[in-house]
């Protein structure tokens, strides 16, 4: 092989082996460039959720501690016989189930004892297990109302964790299957005060299907 082949072929070779290492250096580049990005935009999520904890904080505590505001007000919106007739979808001898007015998500509940009472600690043991008989029931029909297969039971006992209506009750709150994002939980969490209430319309025809549901239920039990 004379001289000047070899130095074809050895140039040929270090040419090969540039861009080949080029190549992969693109490629590690790349890859670090992507995981930067995915390191910020999860450092920046995080961010969000705090400033949407920080402003649902705001909208449902701040406005509690009024010195206006106070919990042996007469004028108890769950003892109202209006409110009663227009949203309440299940009842007992003990308890209620009304439909709120400002759903976080479709099929969003408040289970109530009849006997006004503010706290928690204030109902019999007989009302508590008509309450909890109640949810299990509530979530059936729910669930075949509105397909959901989740729920959250939250119930806020005392001005200072946010009560704002001095009649003890329990909010339930269900979740379709595959509503995963907990950010967009947490959002509507947070804003379901600022939003407006749910049409009439829309109330009736929910408060509609749930009773039917629950009827159907009682007279064909499974």
């Amino acid at each position: 092989m004379n001289l000047q082949l070899k130095n074809n072929l050895f140039y040929s070779m270090f040419i090969a082996i540039k861009y080949t290492l080029n190549y992969y250096f693109e490629l590690i580049t790349k890859f670090w460039l992507i995981t930067q990005v995915a390191k910020i935009m999860k450092k920046f999520a995080y961010f969000l959720l705090s400033v949407l904890i920080l402003i649902g904080a705001f909208y449902l505590f701040v406005p509690n501690f009024s010195s206006n505001m106070k919990l042996d007000d007469p004028n108890c919106a769950f003892c109202d016989q209006k409110i009663l007739d227009n949203q309440m979808f299940y009842e007992d001898k003990l308890v209620m189930g009304l439909y709120t007015h400002k759903p976080i998500t479709p099929g969003h509940a408040l289970i109530i004892p009849k006997r006004h009472v503010q706290r928690l600690e204030q109902l019999t043991d007989e009302e508590m297990v008509h309450v909890f008989n109640a949810i299990k029931k509530i979530d059936r029909a729910v669930a075949s109302v509105f397909g959901t297969s989740s729920y959250l039971i939250l119930q806020k006992n005392g001005i200072e964790v946010g009560q704002t209506v001095p009649h003890v009750h329990f909010h339930y709150i269900p979740r379709k299957a595959g509503d995963n994002s907990a950010l967009t939980f947490l959002f509507q969490f947070y804003i379901s005060n600022l939003k407006s209430p749910i049409d009439s319309q829309t109330m009736k025809e929910n408060v509609k299907k749930l009773k039917e549901t629950i009827e159907k239920e009682r007279t064909n039990p499974s």
